[in-house]
C-alpha cells in the first residue's frame, strides 16, 4: 500500500479491522513514520519517491511494506 496518510490509511483499515483507539493508533504511528515525515517534507516536498524498473518476468522483483508495532488484539 502506498503511504496516503493517516485518514486515507484509517478507511482501508475500517473495511477489515476493528480495534479500539483505532484512529488514535493510526494518527500516532503516521506521526512516528520517517518515511512518511520526510516525503511530506516543506523543505524538500520532491525526490524521495523513484520509479521502480518495470520488470520483463514474473517473479523478477518483488517489494513489500512492512508495518511493525501494531497493537495486539485479544484473539
Amino acid at each position: 500500500m502506498e503511504h496516503f496518510g493517516a485518514s486515507k490509511t484509517l478507511e482501508a483499515l475500517k473495511g477489515h479491522f476493528f480495534w479500539p483507539h483505532m484512529s488514535k493508533h493510526v494518527v500516532k504511528h503516521y506521526e512516528n513514520y520517517i518515511t512518511c515525515i520526510k516525503a511530506k517534507s516543506r523543505a524538500h516536498p520532491y525526490g524521495l519517491y523513484t520509479l521502480f524498473p518495470i520488470p520483463i518476468l514474473p517473479w523478477v522483483d518483488i517489494s513489500t511494506d512492512v508495518m511493525l508495532g501494531l497493537p495486539r488484539t485479544k484473539r
